[in-house]
């Protein structure tokens, strides 16, 4: 298991191979009570969690530092393709079409092994919710 030190230099790394803004990830090892997820060492495992105002209302377990790193920067790479779509909305349109491509380009920069997870991500969730331009017209 890697410390919370070495978790930051990994994820640093992440950031910085995705062409990110510096400081775009700093983990955390205690709750700051805002939803923010943070880390937590227990039985040679990773817990990632989220909780706010003391509720815990999400909990992944890992015992590989990929998989974290995976979660982590997953979540980054979301809030900015999101944040593309908005930037580059084309109006009539799902805007998953322009933010779920962004979400795979910006995985796949980080860790060309990501790709097809985040691939398989899209199409579980494609595969329940579906495109819809007609909610956007």
């Amino acid at each position: 298991m890697l410390s919370i030190e070495e978790l930051q230099k990994k994820a640093d790394e992440l950031v910085f191979k995705a062409g990110l803004p510096r400081l775009s990830v700093n983990l955390c090892t205690v709750p700051i009570g805002d939803g923010t997820p943070y880390i937590s060492f227990e039985n040679e495992r990773y817990n990632y969690i989220y909780s706010e105002r003391g509720h815990e209302f999400s909990r992944k377990v890992t015992d590989s530092t990929e998989e974290l790193l995976y979660w982590i920067m997953s979540e980054l790479a979301y809030k900015i393709a999101f944040q593309y779509e908005l930037e580059n909305r084309i109006g009539g349109r799902d805007g998953r079409r322009i933010a779920f491509p962004k979400y795979i380009e910006l995985m796949t920069k980080m860790n060309s092994s990501w790709k097809s997870k985040a691939e398989d991500e899209i199409e579980k969730t494609l595969a329940t919710s579906p495109y819809d331009d007609t909610l956007y017209l």
